[in-house]
């Protein structure tokens, strides 16, 4: 309900009121709706903004196939978006700037009772797909020491990502075991294949990187050890982004002739803004959400934090167009 939803309207309501005012720009101020920022149907997030920056390959994009089989070319072709996917690229420095406004998705703004981030490097997720294969059977039959069991393999691999993430100290590392597939799927059967998704961000990629290097050698060790197969697929695996100096430094000068308290942060969660970071110099606005909770029901921001995260943005714009 307010994950992008604040940034679509929140720019809206920003444009129209600089219309208002009688704004005249040097610049055009254009606003844009990604399609596809969140959902992962197709194991790949933020498709529109991707496509846009060129970022991923339009037939690469249009092969990409959903749990069903069905690919990106005929599901977008039975929705009605029957354009060619190189002609929605555009050229670096389309735009002067971009900027874009988003509920933080975390806890530090209302915990800390700050009403403004400013958002001054983006971490970026590498995504893997990592299969287990053991030897499965009869949960009655198959003796404990004739068996490699896929799951038990696969719940200690779990505890490798926990651990090693861990183990870096760093506040900007974050990895997650989002879903687990356990073949054949029964209480009687012994695992034969499991299949784990993992994703893990920072944004320093080296540091992400010999994360992933640890986890490989204890998949290596629980080879060895469990008798069982474990195969490793790169999903997608993208940069950090950083945010342009200068809006940084206007956004802060307009929080403070506003009297408006802000804090520089970097967003853990990545945005279309990553992906734009390579057309044109970017920044982000947090502001607060209830609790820290995002992707959920219960998402929450209240609607004076989305009108001040509007107005900081009215503003930036205004000067931004001016320059």
């Amino acid at each position: 309900m307010y994950d992008g939803t604040v940034g679509v309207l929140g720019g809206l309501e920003a444009m129209r009121a600089l219309k208002r005012s009688g704004l005249r720009p040097r610049r055009s101020i254009e606003l844009i709706m990604f399609t596809s920022e969140e959902p992962t149907r197709f194991g790949i997030g933020c498709l529109g903004s991707r496509l846009l920056s060129s970022t991923l390959d339009p037939d690469r994009a249009d092969a990409l196939k959903d749990k069903d089989d069905a690919a990106l070319s005929a599901v977008r072709t039975a929705a009605g978006f029957t354009g060619t996917l190189p002609s929605v690229r555009l050229p670096p420095n389309h735009y002067h700037p971009w900027i874009e406004l988003h509920i933080e998705q975390g806890p530090l703004l209302e915990r800390e009772g700050i009403p403004i981030g400013l958002v001054t490097s983006i971490a970026a997720p590498a995504a893997y797909r990592l299969t287990i294969t053991g030897f499965g059977g009869h949960a009655g039959a198959l003796l404990m020491p004739d068996r490699k069991d896929a799951l038990c393999a696969a719940a200690e691999l779990i505890l490798s990502v926990e651990n090693h993430t861990l183990a870096t100290a760093a506040i900007d590392t974050v990895a997650t075991v989002g879903t687990c597939e356990v073949h054949p799927g029964a209480v009687n059967s012994v695992p034969s294949r499991v299949v784990l998704q993992l994703d893990i961000r920072d944004t320093d990629p080296a540091r992400r990187e010999a994360v992933m290097q640890a986890i490989r050698r204890d998949c290596e060790e629980l080879r060895q050890r469990r008798k069982v197969t474990i195969n490793e697929e790169l999903v997608n695996a993208d940069t950090p982004a950083h945010s342009s100096p200068h809006t940084i430094e206007l956004l802060e000068q307009i929080c403070d002739e506003q009297g408006i308290r802000c804090k520089k942060m970097v967003s853990r969660a990545y945005h279309d803004s990553l992906f734009m970071a390579p057309l044109a110099p970017i920044a982000m606005i947090f502001i607060p959400c209830r609790n820290g909770v995002s992707h959920r029901p219960d998402e929450f921001a209240k609607p004076e934090d989305i009108a001040l995260g509007a107005r900081i943005l009215a503003h930036t714009l205004a000067k931004l167009a001016s320059e």
